[in-house]
């Protein structure tokens, strides 16, 4: 059997994360045709100064994994030929962002006029600042394919009750571990050296894009309670921030917590990933509101670090203890977990 698949892989960002994964178990059993990005979206679109590529993204070869990377953002002939020129038995689509809407639906009918089937893994069944834009063109997209592929029972609600996907049309396939972030490439201690940790230090980590629904103004406001308890607790904040940073700024600064916070705010190459991970105690995913699963924090299983979460979407599946998960924007209870933990 073969199938086409559509994403991203490194050196493009997008879900390559996820698609290394995927493909790399594919290949083993099947052949794949793997369709990648050259240009995903414009420059313009980034937050933060954030680019589309990573050059220290690697990802492992295989002979069954062919890829061919000619889809850009502004070129419709290339959509379409996609589609037409399918050579596998199944086209596969990831879906992550309605920006990509036309992209994959002139893939999508490209196949279907050819009567290939259609299957799509949505990661976002709505974006996190959705909006009516959002919903159209995302309402036209899942038209298209004849089997979904969500993360988390609350996505395949919501596939029915937004959209009117009929649940026996989607099956639920929890978040793979991110185990290829995990090279044993650094040790503990040379990664605590780096990021500027002592030996006895307790470090919180905070990782991956700052956005609203995220909750990093909760975990600050809960970190100010944790460091009474636990003198030497340290939190490492480390990722583009989408919003204004003024707002979080202005919460260490009145709660007097820049000498035990350390701020990366930026884009985190790959290769640098495994730094704060080998030399973190404790992930906090103190997230507001969220349908899926966490990308972060399947790296944190991959490290085998423990983790904090809040009780939305599919985080609390991340977590064994129950102590270890927090009612969403409750600093204080959030607090309580992370002491605990």
């Amino acid at each position: 059997m073969k199938v086409t698949m559509v994403g991203t892989l490194p050196p493009i960002k997008g879900v390559s994360d996820y698609c290394i994964q995927q493909t790399e178990v594919l290949s083993r059993r099947l052949d794949v045709d793997f369709v990648n990005f050259s240009h995903i979206y414009p420059e313009r679109l980034y937050p933060g100064g954030t680019k589309e590529t990573d050059e220290t993204f690697q990802r492992r070869d295989s002979v069954r994994l062919t890829v061919r990377a000619y889809l850009d953002w502004f070129n419709p002939l290339g959509w379409f030929w996609t589609g037409l020129t399918a050579s596998g038995d199944v086209l596969h689509v990831h879906w992550w962002t309605f920006y990509l809407a036309p992209v994959m639906v002139a893939i999508c009918a490209a196949a279907k006029l050819r009567r290939i089937p259609v299957v799509m893994t949505v990661h976002n069944v709505l974006s996190h600042e959705s909006g009516p834009l959002d919903r159209l063109l995302t309402r036209i997209a899942f038209r298209l394919p004849d089997r979904f592929i969500v993360h988390t029972e609350e996505n395949r609600r919501q596939l029915a009750d937004i959209f009117g996907v009929a649940r026996e049309r989607t099956t639920i396939i929890p978040h793979g571990v991110y185990t290829f972030y995990d090279d044993a490439a650094i040790s503990r201690e040379d990664a605590r050296r780096e990021l500027g940790l002592s030996e006895d230090e307790r470090a919180l980590l905070y990782f991956g894009h700052i956005r609203d629904y995220k909750g990093l103004d909760v975990l600050l406001h809960a970190f100010d309670v944790v460091r009474r308890e636990i003198p030497s607790a340290r939190l490492i904040v480390a990722g583009t921030c989408w919003t204004d940073w003024r707002s979080y700024q202005r919460v260490i600064d009145e709660r007097g917590l820049g000498d035990r916070v350390r701020l990366d705010i930026g884009y985190i190459e790959s290769s640098k990933v495994k730094v704060y991970f080998r030399g973190a105690d404790l992930m906090v995913l103190p997230y507001l509101h969220f349908e899926a699963q966490s990308g972060p924090g399947n790296i944190a299983l991959a490290f085998g670090v423990p983790m904090v979460v809040t009780a939305t979407g599919g985080l609390p599946k991340l977590v064994r203890d129950p102590d270890a998960v927090a009612p969403p924007g409750d600093a204080e209870k959030l607090a309580q977990a992370i002491v605990k933990a």
